[in-house]
């Protein structure tokens, strides 16, 4: 590149105190800036270093591992939408002294560059040869580049929503005028996989595969740089609107060049003995941020001390509040630090549809980025963030709610109350269509097919007592009551309205009116016959309802049960009638593979003595035996894994939703406490015949638990099915019998941590928990029992250990006194969990075989509920 240095004169206005006191201004164009501020140190955070592994020099715009998330953990906060890492100085030891750039577009984190400002020097123009350490601690991001008589230390951390800072101290005792160099390269490649280029699935190149993005590289007068994408709606791994840009703005003049996806810009500083300079990163998602952005920008330029002193001060808050564990061992205490990392890295600032701060699942996850907001998820999240960020707390709750859906409703408002399960930046396009909306319509992930188990109140009853006892904040903890008390009322009364099908105050899990499940007011389901190939597509609840009867299929399923599975939060769990079958060994030639997977034609053949021996024919794997007194019991096996629907009707005949035709002890046990929590709130508000018809409920809810939903004999509770014949017989006011057949599975300790069980029903939960042969595996408490028949260590629901699922178990024998027991469990997990204790990311599950990560990496509720264990336990 041709080099065409501005000479830049860099005046020292005040000398440096200790390490403390900083001033220094810049003098350029005969325009000049200064900033006066004792520089404060992070003492907390810098006992923390490379908690997180936060290395990576990114050459592809997707560069994933597992999962197709992100193969990196960039450093993200105060809810920017961009990242940065430090450079593999193992792998690219030519990228010190440059920070890797990434960047949410919309719904999708991505790789934007290999560096930006990677700094070199020349002394008397020859190259500086530096030897360079980077690490990271808590809200920062460090580098320091060493040469016999020079030295660089640089510090980015982020400065507000949309806006990153870099300081650049460069101490020169060598006497000689030094030349600064910043260097900048987009990444080229577009999809790699576990390092592996992958052009077979993708063209190779950015340019080739999303020709629309066109990254354009500008520079202006003072040398400073944008980056301006193009507009990309059609993609599944980036999204952008067509005025989404990353700006690069330094305290002192350069002369830049740009080539392509490549600039470098340069700067003279003559012999000063030290310079001090600054660079702001912003990435904004349209040119109205950008315009908002700006004023920022200059001001972060003209007192930057002032902004780096708040970030430090924030993260020293953090640390102080939420490490509180004096009896926690080193390596519990840096993963007690970890999940408040990567809580504060899946922070987002508002965009698009959602105007309030909000804490997304993951921030490198696929799917999970963005300000996509769950409720299962906020509530966790919310609940261990109390503890250390409150006022996130508060916001991540809030953004939930906003959605909630009025009287007025312009799709459902005969769903009041409701929850949305998925909200986010773009809406999707049936809603946006529906509100006359031009731009933020078109989600790729926004979800309106089912909402979340409801323990809003459990987490705003939280951040009520944090707000009150450990903050001190009485007033702002009694307004949040008030604030969220009618929200709150009107999502539990959705539940009786729209979710309660036998009208006996326990709700069920179900799915909502929606495209996806109905056509022309008929639920929509799909089926395989013997030798079907193709998938049959049908339509109406008694209709599916009888096929499911007769047995007669291979394959069956409706969206409409997919989506009452995610209102539970718990997807293919056993309980939900999913186990894998014949029909998910097609294409398979192996028999041990085949067998491991009919884990159907297995449990016919212990209950029913079916014979389940089969035959494999160009890899269609078929039973061998199909005469008609097999099939039989076949179908009888298929029975006990049938879960069927009923339809919610308002007072006008109207279908409103749907319900499974069974009554969930996690929901039971969760609607137990969310009576319980609500009768406090209302007694602090004043309500007081609302807290007493609360606390009635809440009463009654726990006596029907235990009365119909444990089950004596195998000392566990389960579910109860409310449409089997047996269940039409009972004359105890319970609307079924206990679902045993398909065995044991977390929700059995639910009532355990609602408070719900009684103390000999724990008793008899815990013996099972403690089971080598049930739950105390490597990793326990997994989410079905080692012998339950749907079980499987890498099956997402039915074995993988949630860490959310495991803080619920060992909480509810805390909450029961089998603190011993309790406190041995997590010891396990600290211990086994695969990189828990080390640099890995934390994960959205773990194998409880081996410990092995499993999931979506730098995962919100597994690090709410380590944190929580940290908090609550280890003592």
């Amino acid at each position: 590149m041709t080099k065409n240095p501005i000479v830049t004169k860099k005046t020292l206005l005040a000398a440096v105190i200790g390490s403390l006191l900083l001033t220094a201004g810049c003098n350029s164009d005969d325009s000049s800036s200064s900033s006066s501020e004792e520089k404060k140190k992070p003492e907390l955070a810098l006992q923390f270093k490379d908690i997180i592994d936060r290395t990576g020099t990114p050459k592809h715009l997707a560069e994933v591992g597992a999962g197709n998330h992100m193969a990196y953990t960039p450093l993200h906060d105060d809810g920017a939408w961009h990242g940065h890492l430090l450079p593999d100085l193992e792998a690219y030891p030519e990228s010190k002294g440059g920070f890797g750039v990434t960047a949410i577009a919309e719904e999708y984190n991505t790789s934007v560059a290999e560096y930006f400002d990677k700094l070199s020097i020349l002394k008397d123009g020859k190259p500086v040869d530096f030897k360079a350490v980077a690490y990271s601690i808590p809200g920062a991001l460090i580098q320091t580049l060493t040469a016999d008589d020079i030295r660089v230390e640089m510090t980015l951390q982020f400065v507000s929503s949309r806006s990153s800072l870099v300081e650049t101290v460069i101490t020169n005792n060598s006497g000689e005028d030094l030349t600064l160099l910043w260097d900048g390269k987009l990444v080229e490649g577009f999809y790699a996989k576990d390092g592996v280029e992958k052009p077979e699935s993708y063209a190779a190149t950015v340019a080739e595969e999303l020709p629309d993005l066109t990254r354009i590289l500008t520079t202006d007068d003072h040398g400073d740089i944008a980056l301006q994408f193009g507009k990309e709606r059609d993609s599944w791994w980036v999204r952008t609107r067509g005025d989404s840009a990353f700006n690069i703005e330094r305290s002192v003049a350069a002369k830049t060049t740009v080539q392509g996806l490549e600039y470098q810009s340069e700067s003279e500083i003559g012999d000063e003995q030290e310079t001090k300079i600054y660079t702001v990163f912003s990435h904004t998602l349209t040119a109205d941020e950008w315009k908002k952005e700006q004023p920022v920008v200059a001001d972060i330029l003209e007192n930057p001390i002032k902004y780096m002193n708040a970030t430090t001060a924030r993260w020293e808050n953090y640390l102080s509040h939420g490490l509180v564990n004096d009896n926690a061992t080193a390596d519990q205490e840096r993963v007690a630090v970890k999940a408040i990392e990567t809580l504060t890295g899946n922070w987002r600032s508002p965009a698009g549809m959602v105007s309030h701060d909000t804490v997304t699942p993951s921030v490198t996850a696929r799917w999970f980025s963005g300000n996509l907001t769950w409720p299962w998820d906020t509530w966790k999240q919310a609940y261990a963030m109390a503890h250390f960020n409150p006022d996130l707390a508060m916001e991540n709750i809030r953004t939930v709610f906003e959605h909630q859906v009025q009287v007025d409703d312009v799709l459902r408002p005969y769903d009041k109350g409701y929850l949305l399960d998925v909200v986010g930046m773009n809406m999707s396009k049936q809603r946006g269509d529906a509100l006359g909306l031009t731009e933020f319509n078109d989600a790729q992930t926004w979800n309106e097919r089912n909402t979340k188990p409801s323990l809003a109140s459990w987490a705003v009853w939280e951040v009520y007592t944090a707000l009150k006892d450990k903050y001190n904040r009485p007033a702002d903890a009694k307004a949040w009551l008030e604030e969220m008390y009618p929200q709150l009322v009107a999502y539990h009364d959705w539940w009786l309205t729209a979710r309660d099908t036998n009208k006996n105050g326990i709700p069920e899990y179900g799915a909502a009116v929606d495209p996806e499940h109905t056509k022309d007011g008929q639920l929509i389901y799909k089926y395989k016959l013997e030798g079907d190939t193709e998938w049959q597509v049908g339509y109406g609840i008694d209709k599916y309802n009888v096929l499911l009867e007769s047995g007669d299929y291979v394959d069956i399923s409706s969206p409409a049960q997919t989506a009452a599975s995610w209102e539970s939060g718990r997807d293919d769990a056993a309980v939900f009638g999913f186990i894998d079958t014949i029909a998910d060994a097609q294409g398979l030639s192996d028999s041990d593979e085949i067998a491991t997977i009919d884990q159907l034609g297995r449990y016919a053949k212990e209950k029913y003595e079916f014979d389940n021996s089969y035959n494999i024919n160009a890899k269609t794997v078929t039973y061998r035996n199909t005469d008609t007194d097999n099939t039989a019991k076949l179908n009888l096996a298929k029975k006990d894994w049938q879960v069927k629907f009923s339809e919610n009707k308002d007072a006008s005949g109207e279908v409103i939703g749907y319900s499974l035709l069974q009554e969930s002890v996690d929901q039971a046990s969760y609607w137990y406490s969310d009576n319980k929590y609500l009768a406090q709130i209302a007694e602090v508000l004043g309500h007081r015949d609302a807290a007493e018809t609360f606390t009635q409920k809440a009463a009654e809810t726990k006596d029907y638990i235990n009365k119909c939903m444990f089950d004596t004999a195998t000392g566990f509770y389960y579910d109860i099915n409310i449409d089997s014949a047996e269940s039409k017989e009972l004359n105890n006011g319970c609307a079924g019998k206990p679902i045993v057949k398909r065995g044991m599975g977390a929700e059995g300790w639910s009532p355990l941590f609602n408070g719900a069980a009684t103390d000999t029903t724990a008793k008899a939960i815990v013996q099972n928990m403690m089971d080598t042969s049930k739950f105390n595996t490597t990793v326990p408490l997994g989410t079905a029992s080692a012998d339950n028949p749907a079980y499987g260590a890498d099956i997402y629901w039915r074995g993988r250990v949630w860490v959310d699922q495991f803080y619920f178990g060992v909480k509810g024998m805390a909450n029961y006194g089998y603190t011993k027991e309790a406190n041995e469990m997590v010891n396990k997990l600290f211990t086994n969990a695969e990189g828990l204790t080390k640099q890995l990311p934390i994960q959205e599950n773990y194998n409880p075989e081996t410990g092995a990560v499993q999931g979506a990496n730098n995962f919100s509720w597994s690090s709410a509920h380590l944190y929580m264990l940290y908090n609550d336990f280890l003592k």
